[in-house]
């Protein structure tokens, strides 16, 4: 593995991914996303991300996995009184989230499909100041989210970009700058 720029190895008995190993007479199986259940409030509050969990790896530590896949497709949104992107949060696991088609809505201008972005554990990250603005004025009334597919692994191992992937021309250096506009209007 290779770790901040050095390489360390370590023997396990197995892989902790062997949730998608070739075994025996298994053949390999193609799940269409388009069918996945998603579940939300009916009621009040944002839910967590785990409830769009399509498949996971477990951990030996409760509370986080090896890695988790998680989708965000078409939804209907119906949270009274509830701030519905998701909300500002950090994780004990590292967030590594792609758009594949559609406007993601915590993020609609600046994350176009085929982008991508990460967020190691404890990197506080949430809704840009469009989103909370367009969100915070919005009436809470039914809306479905429609049109969108967004993906995310979680693992509770850090992920360390690669340095040919940090200096492609895509790179958004000035990432962090999607909350300016908030801290703006809460420090003063």
């Amino acid at each position: 593995m290779k770790f901040d720029g050095r390489l360390f190895a370590a023997r396990i008995e197995h892989s902790p991914l062997d949730v998608v190993a070739w075994y025996g007479s298994h053949a390999p199986y193609r799940y269409d996303l388009a069918r996945f259940n998603t579940i939300g409030t009916i009621s009040f509050d944002h839910p967590g991300p785990s409830i769009f969990t399509v498949l996971t790896a477990a951990s030996d530590r409760p509370g986080t996995a090896n890695a988790d896949f998680v989708i965000f497709p078409d939804r209907w949104m119906v949270a009274e009184n509830t701030f519905r992107p998701p909300y500002f949060h950090m994780n004990v696991m590292s967030e590594f989230m792609g758009l594949i088609h559609g406007v993601y809505d915590a993020r609609e201008e600046g994350f176009a499909p085929g982008g991508m972005s990460l967020h190691n554990s404890f990197f506080p990250h949430g809704p840009d100041t469009d989103a909370f603005e367009k969100t915070r004025d919005a009436e809470l009334t039914p809306a479905k989210q429609t049109g969108t597919l967004a993906f995310m692994f979680e693992t509770r191992y850090p992920l360390v970009p690669t340095g040919y992937a940090s200096s492609l021309p895509a790179l958004q250096e000035d990432y962090q700058g999607v909350w300016g506009g908030l801290r703006r209007k809460f420090e003063g």
